[in-house]
C-alpha cells in the first residue's frame, strides 16, 4: 500500500515497483485518514511524512495499534536524524530518502516485508 499526498511522487513510487516482481500496490491513497482506513489489505505501507489532514507520525502510530504486525516504511524526501528518529518511536520499520538508489530501496522494502513474515 502507498501512500503520499503528492501525486507526482505516487507517481514515481508506483513506477519503481511497477517493474518489480515483488511488489504489487493493492492501493494508493492520498491522506492519512484513508490509509489508516484502507490498510486491511496490505502487507507492506509505504508512506510520506506529510500529509494535509494528519501528520505521519500518528498516521503511523494508528496503524501499529490496528496491526502490530504491518510493516510501515517511510519513504521520504527529507532525512534529518529528529524525523528518523521519531518515525523509529512511532513504530516504522525502515526509513528511505527519495533520490537513493532505487534498486537499493525496493531490495529495502522487501527486506522489511521479508523480515517482518518470519516474525
Amino acid at each position: 500500500m502507498l501512500a503520499d499526498d503528492s501525486e507526482a511522487s505516487m507517481l514515481l513510487l508506483k513506477a519503481m515497483l511497477r517493474d518489480d516482481e515483488r511488489f504489487e500496490v493493492v492501493a494508493a491513497v492520498s491522506t492519512g485518514a484513508q490509509l489508516v482506513a484502507e490498510s486491511d489489505h496490505a502487507d507492506l505501507v509505504v508512506m510520506d511524512l506529510v500529509f494535509a489532514d494528519t501528520d505521519a507520525f500518528s498516521a503511523i502510530r494508528l496503524l501499529r495499534e490496528r496491526d502490530p504486525a504491518l510493516p510501515v516504511v517511510v519513504f521520504a524526501s527529507v532525512d534529518p536524524p529528529y524525523l528518523r528518529a521519531e518515525a523509529d518511536a512511532q513504530g516504522a520499520a525502515a526509513f528511505f530518502r527519495r533520490g537513493a538508489d532505487p534498486q537499493a530501496v525496493l531490495d529495502g522494502f522487501a527486506n522489511v516485508a521479508r523480515l517482518t513474515k518470519a516474525d
